[in-house]
């Protein structure tokens, strides 16, 4: 609880500083308000419109975190497979790497013709998004158990269930949590990129909306809360590894 508090209060401290740092940018270089609010100004505003940002953002965080539970589960029961079977792990691999090098936002479209402009299409690109990374992660984690207690297991006459469940996911929590916290700040983007493709209700859309209407005081305010949330998911991961290792060991 004191570490949680403790990294709470430093990120509090750190958009402070980075407020200040805007506020003072502002008049050193005389910018201009039309092309950037004042930082005192985009929090009144924040305050002031509070419940449609927080509307925005529950959207968001919601598309995040299903599209993320997703592509891990679809990830990990993957890696679990290819490790099982090393032809069906060199068959996977092209299509996961071909997959990772398409750009989501050339095939947005196509998701959207199938699953229409709504909460599916914002989780499927989410999920599309996060795959690579805890795919590759978990994959590496599975196959980097220490042989020595595999042959332990062999010994010991287990099941191909319990040498995954005992010793294989064990060593692989390690890299599983490394891809999750890559795919975390993907999931913001992710919805965020499907909102603004979509026109559904989101931050990527509030985004776009107040653009369109300048008025940029809610256009800040909508990407300092998208920071926020990508941080915020990055560092719950962080201490779910921390909580679930602790736990394993």
């Amino acid at each position: 609880m004191r570490r949680m508090i403790g990294s709470l209060f430093g990120i509090l401290l750190l958009f402070a500083a980075l407020s200040v740092l805007w506020h003072v940018a502002m008049v050193v270089f005389d910018v201009k308000t039309y092309f950037m609010p004042m930082p005192a100004k985009t929090f009144a505003t924040m305050l002031a419109e509070w419940p449609v940002l927080q509307k925005n953002l529950l959207q968001t965080l919601k598309e995040g975190l299903v599209g993320l539970l997703f592509s891990t589960t679809v990830a990990v029961s993957l890696a679990t497979l290819c490790v099982s079977s090393r032809t069906l792990m060199q068959a996977t691999m092209p299509f996961a790497i071909a997959l990772r090098s398409v750009p989501v936002v050339a095939i947005a479209p196509l998701i959207t013709l199938i699953a229409g402009r709504g909460f599916a299409t914002s989780v499927i690109v989410v999920t599309i998004a996060g795959f690579f990374p805890i795919f590759v992660n978990a994959m590496r984690g599975l196959t980097a158990t220490r042989l020595n207690a595999l042959e332990l297991m062999h010994v010991c006459g287990a099941s191909k269930a319990q040498t995954f469940r005992y010793v294989r996911f064990p060593f692989a929590l390690p890299h599983l949590f490394a891809g999750l916290r890559t795919a975390a700040p993907i999931a913001v983007l992710g919805a965020m990129l499907s909102e603004w493709l979509t026109g559904t209700a989101g931050l990527g859309f509030l985004i776009l909306d107040a653009a369109s209407a300048r008025e940029l005081e809610l256009l800040w305010s909508a990407i300092i809360l998208s920071m926020l949330l990508g941080i915020v998911i990055f560092w719950s991961t962080a201490e779910a590894e921390r909580f679930v290792l602790a736990r394993s060991t």
